[in-house]
């Protein structure tokens, strides 16, 4: 486990964008499509006899064969799963969290975060019940020793760093069924939650999948047909400061598309690029002379309990009008690994930008920071 500065951080600095596309226009057998709405890093393509061809996160083909059934012989060339899968290995929290609506949660045997890190309550009873290892160091090394012991189905690992892509390759080496989820590099909050659809092939869900998906998307649709209505759009300053560098969501990134959605008004919607980018303190402060909501993308389980603690960080910000006046938000500790729950965080977004409009929402996944610590 890194430092909790470095976890924060490597959170925050998700960058990046696949160019993969939809595999097929074909619709499956059930007569769902196989070409995510929203999502831009994976594929699916269905075969006869139940078979599919998945493209994962680092546009690697995967041929998904039911259990008992022949392995088509035009796809021989491809790395073959049989599912559904029963045994599988997650190295993401986010991964996890997206087997939660999909109910199987139960198929996970290990991770690679530790107990004390985990607010999904399956995962965390199950490390300490000892039915599912740990098995490897967060975003350190896989305990490849481990896994082989373990004989997993599959192993699901996300990629956006060279150490990622080593683990990657070092799993093929070994012959042990890989793949990749990387939902945290969609830039459209509602395409990070449609990756469901791609773990939901390797248990034979799209079904599920697709009928959960449609209720997130028609939950965050009645927000944002919601806040269409009001009359202004609050100015939203959303950032992390850290070691003197501050963070903020690029113009094109999934929060940036958030904020808008939820009838905010962000202050940095003209910086390009996507994920993160850093800006300096004293532009972070000027613009932020404007804003009547922030979100401090902080975790009160790392420090930032109270406004006092987060003007600790950078004295500046006490003079800031929206300290001032107490608006100030941050982040619940599971807020990360809730990626299922986006629905409720638009709402909860909705609710602090609009508060007459949402009168009955109680904030699941943000909460208001306290002036100071009690």
């Amino acid at each position: 486990m890194r430092s909790l500065g470095v976890r924060i951080l490597l959170l925050v600095l998700l960058l990046g964008l696949l160019a993969s596309g939809c595999g097929a226009e074909e619709p499956s057998a059930s007569g769902l499509s196989s070409c995510p709405k929203y999502a831009t890093g994976f594929g699916l393509e269905y075969l006869a006899d139940g078979c599919r061809v998945v493209t994962d996160g680092e546009a690697r083909q995967l041929l998904l064969v039911p259990r008992g059934h022949k392995v088509p012989e035009a796809y021989r060339h491809l790395p073959v799963v049989h599912t559904p899968v029963r045994r599988v290995v997650v190295a993401s929290t986010t991964t996890a969290a997206l087997l939660r609506p999909l109910e199987e949660l139960e198929s996970i045997i290990a991770v690679t975060t530790d107990r004390e890190h985990w607010y999904i309550p399956e995962v965390r009873i199950g490390l300490e019940e000892g039915r599912i290892r740990l098995v490897g160091n967060d975003m350190g090394p896989l305990d490849y020793e481990a896994v082989l012991e373990l004989n997993p189905d599959l192993v699901f690992i996300y990629t956006g760093s060279p150490e990622d892509l080593q683990k990657l390759k070092k799993l093929e080496e070994l012959k042990i069924p890989v793949a990749v989820d990387n939902s945290h590099r969609e830039n459209h909050p509602l395409g990070r939650v449609e990756w469901v659809k791609f773990l939901a092939a390797f248990y034979g869900k799209e079904d599920r999948a697709e009928q959960y998906f449609q209720r997130v998307v028609e939950n965050t649709e009645a927000v944002t047909r919601a806040v269409a209505g009001a009359t202004s759009r609050p100015r939203v300053l959303w950032g992390l400061i850290y070691q003197g560098e501050v963070y903020v969501p690029a113009g094109d990134s999934y929060v940036a598309k958030m904020i808008g959605m939820a009838g905010g008004d962000y202050l940095f919607k003209d910086l390009g690029g996507t994920g993160s980018a850093t800006v300096s303190l004293e532009e972070f402060y000027r613009r932020g002379l404007e804003a009547e909501v922030f979100i401090s993308s902080t975790l009160p389980n790392y420090g930032t309990t109270s406004i006092a603690k987060l003007v600790e960080q950078e004295k500046r910000l006490a003079d800031l009008p929206v300290i001032r006046a107490g608006r100030v938000w941050c982040f619940q500790p599971w807020y990360y690994q809730s990626i299922d729950k986006a629905d409720e965080m638009f709402a909860d977004l909705a609710a602090i930008f609009h508060p007459d409009l949402f009168r009955e929402v109680e904030l699941k996944h943000h909460m208001k920071l306290p002036a100071t610590d009690r």
